[in-house]
């Protein structure tokens, strides 16, 4: 039954890749935003994606949570009416990328080599890798398969423009981490989602765990990490322009104590997490359930 449930989502999912499609790039972005704002009203993420902002931002009044709430909705929704033109957004990335802070980059690897990219879900985060592939050349990507079963090929096959070396998560993929490593290519990440394996950490206020293997792996190979974000840019031509900046790089720690080391770099991770969302919380992913 569950698979004939998946069958049937994912056969509706492409139908409406195919509309996406068929509309272009501008219009199959703003059709996926309206999309997006009627699921922001009838789909049962809303409760948990209202809780998660009421508890994380209490600062906020009720109408301005509200209105975070729609614009993430339609946020999300123009991430999936773009999915469908993901090889049309990386042919154009050279216009609809703007590269901010890249000489962070070229000071944290001046030669090239090894490097830990860090993200989380903001914007549309399927544009960071045609921003890290730029800036440092090819880069792998830790990626998790979706849960249906009939969109991976797809997906995978979207990706494949800008994304030369694809890492699933788990076993198999810690190895490929470890080799893309050891071959001097760095490696990028989104550890914004919580782990039910991962360390402990406050986030927004809240106890959860969050993914450290990124934190891990530099310290193990004592290369930097490498903070950037996506924003879509209100200035663009359209919505489906954006900005990527890159971060100052740090490193992790080498104390006798590796725990702390690894505790103290995940800390500075999760503070600009923090920072970002505060900026614009209406870009961040409020309906996944990070908070378990």
């Amino acid at each position: 039954m569950k698979l004939i449930i998946s069958f049937l989502q994912a056969l509706a999912a492409k139908i409406l890749f195919f509309i996406y499609r068929l509309a272009g790039l501008r219009l199959g972005s703003y059709l996926g935003g309206v999309l997006g704002r009627l699921a922001g009203k009838i789909t049962p993420e809303v409760a948990r994606a209202a809780n998660n902002l009421s508890q994380a931002m209490p600062h906020l009044c009720k109408a301005q949570q509200k209105q975070v709430l729609t614009d993430c909705f339609e946020q999300i929704g123009r991430v999936f009416g773009e999915m469908a033109h993901l090889p049309k957004l990386a042919r154009e990335a050279e216009s609809r990328l703007i590269i901010e802070g890249e000489e962070h980059v070229r000071q944290a690897l001046p030669n090239g080599g090894s490097a830990v990219f860090i993200s989380g879900h903001f914007s549309n985060w399927e544009m960071i890798m045609m921003g890290v592939l730029r800036v440092a050349g090819e880069t792998g990507a830790l990626y998790r398969e979706p849960k249906n079963v009939f969109l991976r090929k797809w997906l995978l096959k979207q990706r494949g423009a800008f994304m030369p070396i694809k890492i699933p998560a788990g076993p198999e993929g810690s190895r490929e981490l470890l080799n893309t490593l050891k071959s001097g290519k760095p490696v990028a990440m989104l550890i914004d989602q919580n782990l039910s394996q991962g360390d402990p950490i406050s986030f927004m206020g809240r106890q959860t765990r969050a993914p450290s293997a990124a934190i891990k792996l530099a310290r193990r190979f004592d290369i930097p990490v490498i903070p950037t974000l996506v924003r879509r840019r209100n200035d663009g031509p359209d919505k489906a322009h954006f900005v990527q900046y890159f971060f100052p790089a740090f490193r992790v720690a080498q104390t006798a104590d590796m725990s702390a080391d690894i505790e103290a770099a995940m800390r500075q991770s999760y503070d600009l997490f923090e920072q970002w969302i505060e900026e614009r919380p209406s870009e961040w992913l409020w309906p996944y359930n990070r908070w378990k």
